[in-house]
């Protein structure tokens, strides 16, 4: 199981979460604690060790850009250039691999708090959903993705404003920390459609229906006919993966079948009563995420890496349900989103195990010694 200090912080959120849905969304009650919170989550993601899905290879990754690449080469070196760059740079002050991990919690977590704060009514629940379980296997786990996902939750704040140029600018430094930034670009013209809710429906559907032709090969045509720098690495990580199988259907899609439900069943209603102008179109990227996910289907890697920068609206768009739903059972919806986090803190046991979240394991307590964790060897620039 997780272990406990981490149901305690989910405990606490959950305790200022039911307070900011009994006084009406008061986000006065909530800031203090919830800058807390968040401060501790990157505190965390930073001293950790030996935890999350890609913990030893970003560590020997680290490692080997200090051992190998010259900072000529930064730009060539075949994986992002941020996560060369900085670990060049900490590398050459002699920073433990920690610092890094620091530094990436930090960037992602506080853009992602930021954006949820800012957006969504209830923060404390947005906080929560974001906590279970996508903390453990983004933030703490597939860093440079959660970096750049964050970059896209942060440049939401330029879709509404309508400044596609600050936009761009944040998509692309996402981009350059994960090549999938590239997929939420049509993001800013998305948002900005008139969807029914009977039209989102029927996305949906025809997602499913397409699925089994593979439509994701698209793709291979645009790659082979643009001739672009940006575009030949993007294309890199594409047919990498292009050959993959999908994963068939499991207890996750039911889930995800759910929400679905959840969000048809309350939207005409909340279009056509709620003053905020944010709800459709963050509706609207929560759709586009469906019809990717389904689409991508026959790819297990494509269906959920490409649409997550998408789906991570999810956590705002939750909330607006919860406030912005029929008051006569605004309740429930709120306790089936508490009660579906806890289970799910419950379904992920087997895989906290294997990412060594059932303890706490972290700079203070393990027996590493921290030059372990210090690029020993450096390549010669001369």
């Amino acid at each position: 199981m997780l272990h406990p200090v981490y149901y305690i912080i989910l405990f606490v959120i959950t305790f200022f979460s039911y307070i900011e849905i009994f006084n009406n969304g008061s986000k006065a009650r909530i800031k203090v604690p919830y800058i807390i919170i968040s401060s501790l989550l990157i505190f965390l993601c930073g001293i950790r060790i030996a935890q999350g899905a890609d913990y030893w290879p970003y560590y020997k990754l680290y490692m080997g850009v200090n051992k190998y690449v010259k900072w000529e080469n930064v730009f060539n070196a075949d994986i992002e250039v941020t996560y060369v760059l900085i670990s060049k740079i900490l590398g050459y002050f002699k920073m433990p691999f920690f610092v890094l991990l620091f530094i990436f919690g930090l960037i992602s977590i506080s853009l992602k708090t930021y954006s949820y704060y800012k957006y969504s009514p209830y923060p404390m629940l947005s906080l929560m959903y974001f906590f279970m379980p996508n903390y453990f296997f983004s933030d703490s786990g597939h860093i440079r993705q959660a970096v750049s996902i964050a970059l896209c939750l942060y440049s939401y704040q330029y879709i509404e404003q309508r400044k596609l140029f600050k936009f761009l600018i944040c998509v692309f430094i996402g981009y350059y920390f994960h090549k999938t930034a590239l997929i939420f670009i049509p993001a800013y013209w998305i948002t900005r459609l008139n969807l029914s809710t009977f039209t989102c429906f029927l996305i949906i559907i025809f997602a499913i229906i397409i699925s089994p032709f593979k439509p994701y090969l698209f793709f291979e045509n645009l790659f082979s006919n643009i001739s672009s720098d940006l575009i030949a690495e993007a294309s890199g990580g594409f047919y990498s993966y292009r050959n993959l199988e999908g994963v068939g259907w499991k207890l996750n899609d039911l889930v995800k079948l759910i929400f679905i439900a959840i969000l048809l069943l309350n939207d005409k209603y909340i279009c056509n009563t709620t003053t905020d102008p944010n709800y459709k179109m963050i509706r609207n990227l929560i759709v586009t995420y469906y019809f990717l996910y389904y689409s991508f289907r026959e790819n297990s890697i494509f269906s959920i890496r490409l649409p997550s920068v998408y789906g991570d609206f999810w956590t705002i768009l939750i909330a607006m349900i919860v406030k912005y739903s029929n008051k006569s059972y605004r309740i429930f919806i709120y306790y089936f989103v508490v009660i579906y986090i806890y289970l799910m803190s419950w379904r992920i046991w087997p895989n906290s195990v294997a990412l060594g979240f059932d303890k706490m394991s972290n700079v203070f307590n393990t027996s590493y010694d921290i030059n372990y964790f210090i690029p020993y060897e450096y390549i010669n620039e001369n």
